[in-house]
């Protein structure tokens, strides 16, 4: 009988652990499938419906529109904030999120169907985005992005194939058929590789890779990216990523360390043996007594009333500068010009730095520094692109600032010319004065064979 019993608890036992066994059992996953409308419309057709949408300007959808598309990047890695990237046979886009770790919801490879009406097209840095109308940044609130953004069957990473570029500068022969698609280029060198990182800690990297024609374009990286410490690798390899516009200009983004794959310690470019580096002066005018303007023209678009100049080479207490203003008789006058630099023909340089001492005055006016613009253009052209300046004067004396380091690289191997672009109007005059200028580069090393560097940002006249 007792041994009846001991058997009895034994099963009975059993059964139990069984029972526990299965509550701790993972519940069955379910796919995702859509079952909404189809889709009836495209990327390209919804560019189209936001040509007409400005900086302040968004167009909110009001059509019953759905869109299938492809989601090619996301924020694992950190180098991507609070969007995700959609592509289909047409196109891709950039869509706004407020939320953080989207990736755990949408990882990349995933097909969505994507309900359009409610949502809203806006512009950033001259470039349309998907967003929410009502949203901060225009950026989808979480729970309407959820509503609008449905999932259909498993996430699966061979929905997600790069278009294959071993020239770079054929992006720009199809502008809207490039931006914002995931690209892989191939046979590129990083012309920092070995000595820098993807980014600083506190700060975005700036990093440009070359191919092997000489053509270049510029990595951009966040520092909170998990390989922003990384090294950039030596050699010649391949970089995965999303090539994205911003004012004019292309610029790449990394997903993940995975996109940066197959380097080699081999130079790339032009296959020739790597020479020495050695620091040269492209560039270096004073304007002082003897100079003058120097080497400089000067391109007047608009003469102010009462003076036949805008700019002259002038001196104060034997401290000699090249001057602008449009500050004639005690009274602002409307005016425009440009002091133009000589040409400068940076084949073979790399690390281009231009630096310039300079000093600005107010008169009766605002400190509109948006009125004092260094430019730069190719040699023969008639657009102009603007660079930052870092450091300008605090405007209420004359007390001349470095302008601090302002890097031309993404001009090597061309033949340009750059600009001091003064304008004025009969509100606000400035007064600019410029000296000590110099242009500086690294020859030697792996500086390519010259080619199209691709992130420019175009102005008008």
């Amino acid at each position: 009988m007792k041994l009846f019993n001991r058997i009895s608890l034994l099963l009975i036992s059993s059964l139990v652990f069984a029972a526990c066994e299965r509550d701790y059992d993972a519940p069955p996953l379910n796919e995702p499938k859509y079952d909404g409308p189809a889709a009836n419309t495209t990327i390209e057709e919804l560019r189209a419906m936001g040509a007409t949408v400005g900086e302040d300007a968004p167009y909110t959808i009001g059509e019953e529109k759905v869109m299938k598309a492809v989601i090619t990047a996301n924020d694992e890695s950190g180098n991507i904030f609070k969007k995700i990237y959609l592509q289909d046979e047409t196109g891709a886009i950039e869509m706004e999120v407020d939320q953080n770790s989207v990736y755990n919801y949408y990882p990349v490879g995933q097909t969505v169907y994507i309900d359009l009406k409610g949502l809203s097209l806006s512009m950033y840095g001259d470039e349309l985005q998907l967003g929410h109308p009502d949203g901060y940044l225009y950026r989808t609130p979480w729970e309407e992005f959820q509503a609008h953004v449905k999932k259909d069957s498993w996430a699966n990473p061979e929905n997600v194939t790069p278009l294959v570029i071993d020239d770079i500068s054929k992006v720009n022969a199809d502008v809207n058929g490039y931006k914002f698609k995931l690209v892989k280029f191939t046979g590129v060198t990083f012309q920092n590789g070995g000595k820098g990182t993807f980014a600083l800690e506190d700060d975005y990297g700036e990093e440009n890779i070359e191919d092997s024609h000489g053509n270049v374009i510029m990595i951009r990286t966040s520092s909170y990216a998990n390989f922003a410490a990384n090294q950039l690798p030596k050699g010649k390899g391949s970089v995965t990523g999303i090539l994205g516009r911003f004012k004019g200009g292309w610029q790449l983004t990394v997903r993940s360390a995975d996109d940066v794959a197959d380097f080699t310690e081999t130079p790339g470019g032009d296959e020739t043996p790597e020479q020495p580096e050695e620091m040269v002066t492209i560039l270096e005018e004073s304007f002082g007594k003897e100079s003058g303007q120097g080497a400089f023209t000067i391109e007047d678009v608009q003469l102010p009333q009462g003076s036949d100049y805008v700019w002259k080479a002038s001196n104060y207490n034997e401290t000699y500068y090249m001057m602008a203003s449009a500050y004639v008789n005690g009274a602002n006058q409307a005016s425009e010009s440009r002091l133009v630099s000589p040409v400068l023909d940076l084949t073979g340089k790399n690390s281009v730095i231009l630096t310039f001492d300079h000093t600005f005055k107010t008169f009766a006016a605002d400190t509109h520094l948006e009125d004092l613009k260094l430019e730069v253009r190719e040699e023969g052209g008639d657009v102009w692109t603007e660079v930052g300046i870092p450091t300008y004067s605090t405007g209420t004396d004359n007390k001349f600032v470095a302008s601090g380091d302002i890097k031309l690289d993404t001009y090597t191997g061309k033949k340009i010319q750059f600009a001091f672009h003064y304008k004025s109007s009969t509100a606000n005059a400035l007064r600019w004065q410029i000296q000590n200028v110099k242009v500086t580069a690294v020859t030697g090393g792996n500086t390519g064979n010259g080619g199209t560097v691709i992130e420019p940002t175009l102005t008008g006249n």
